[in-house]
């Protein structure tokens, strides 16, 4: 069997991905054509990380985290964002990583502030990657300020209320994921202390009222979030490991 370059098969997946992020937007309207569009979409992310001993699935246990607390939300915050706009930002919220040489994302070890600001730049590196793609428009902001903090010491600076709802949901799936998810360069933390560092940083880094409402989910179904990742990436793993 033919091997493939890893940059080569991540630049085809990259491909793969635009053309299914294309299908989406075509049939968008088709609910049942956009669900399986999105188990696609979810699928060749899912590979791309499979690669990646610090990703491994961070994409969709953020993604199954974002539409557990879109559940739960407060009626009134559900009627200001759309679900599926939610479903393709947070599956695309690091696809600006591709853009990010592998040495530093796989580094074991901690990040220097040169290495940092090269990684700081992957949400702009995402835009680009999606620009021009019809449709995406609307989770842009999603995605460029999913790293804000409500106290404005975030990338962009933004406070409060200014940084979108979609952005603010991402933010506290994207925390949770980074700190209950197995890494090269740190012990992962349990439900319990992962809920007890939300609390600590709620109102600071993350939106209190939704700190409250993800904290408010039965642990059971958090949980079930990362089992239904980790029994995908099992099989995206050897579907990467048969292609290169």
């Amino acid at each position: 069997m033919m091997l493939i370059d890893s940059g080569i098969f991540n630049l085809l997946i990259l491909l793969l991905i635009l053309l299914m992020i294309w299908l989406i937007c075509m049939l968008n309207h088709f609910l049942v054509e956009r669900r399986r569009a999105v188990k696609i979409l979810e699928m060749l992310i899912g590979i791309i990380e499979a690669g990646n001993p610090n990703l491994d699935g961070h994409s969709l246990h953020v993604h199954n985290l974002c539409m557990l607390m879109y559940e739960f939300l407060p009626y009134p915050c559900k009627l200001t964002i759309r679900p599926g706009d939610l479903h393709y930002a947070s599956l695309l919220l690091d696809v600006g990583k591709l853009g990010i040489p592998s040495d530093i994302l796989q580094k074991s070890g901690k990040l220097g502030n040169s290495e940092w600001e090269i990684v700081r730049k992957h949400p702009e590196l995402a835009l680009d990657i999606l620009k021009g793609v019809p449709g995406m428009e609307r989770i842009y902001s999603y995605i460029l300020y999913h790293h804000e903090r409500i106290d404005g010491k975030g990338y962009h600076q933004l406070t409060g209320d200014q940084i979108p709802l979609g952005a603010r949901i991402i933010a506290i799936a994207d925390t949770y994921s980074a700190i209950t998810m197995n890494r090269s360069y740190k012990a992962y933390l349990s439900y319990v202390e992962a809920v007890a560092e939300l609390k600590t940083v709620a109102g600071s880094q993350l939106d209190a009222k939704l700190v409250k409402a993800f904290c408010n989910i039965p642990m059971n179904k958090v949980d079930a979030c990362l089992d239904d990742v980790r029994a995908k990436m099992e099989r995206f793993y050897e579907d990467r490991k048969g292609a290169e």
